[in-house]
């Protein structure tokens, strides 16, 4: 296979990984979070990454058999020598964008996992607040002072 045509292939993938992303990033700012959309989004990410991962390995190997040094700088060679610099540069373009968009989902679960955290923390403090004291009163009730001496 062409390195031209593999450069396409891993740009159909990125753009596809770029749209599942915003479906999570979508997800990850509804005030109910759709725990089964995310999941599902999950799996075809994974799908995804793996088509890639093939694609980037067979485009790899089509660079070494044609002996571009196994670099950044053998990997631009070979696009040049094969006219398709540009679809090189795009296809790193687009995935410094499938970058940029994967620190975002990253970031907002990160967001939604401290607050549901302290979520949990507040229920916590809550519950127990309702367990009754050694002297028979909940931790809510404030304390009398006893003013009679």
């Amino acid at each position: 296979m062409s390195l031209a045509r593999l450069l396409d292939q891993q740009r159909e993938r990125l753009a596809e990984l770029l749209a599942l992303l915003g479906e999570e990033q979508e997800c990850l700012v509804q005030g109910q979070v759709d725990s089964e959309a995310l999941v599902a989004l999950a799996g075809q990410k994974s799908e995804i990454q793996q088509r890639l991962a093939e694609t980037e390995a067979r485009r790899h190997q089509v660079q070494c058999r044609l002996g571009y040094p196994d670099d950044r700088e053998g990997t631009l060679q070979a696009a040049r020598d094969a006219g398709c610099e540009a679809a090189w540069q795009a296809t790193m373009a687009l995935a410094r964008e499938v970058s940029r968009a994967n620190l975002r989902c990253g970031e907002l679960l990160a967001l939604r996992m401290e607050h549901n955290q302290r979520m949990l923390d507040q229920i916590h403090r809550i519950a127990n607040a309702s367990v009754y004291q050694p002297d028979g009163r909940t931790r809510l009730q404030p304390s009398r002072l006893n003013v009679s001496a």
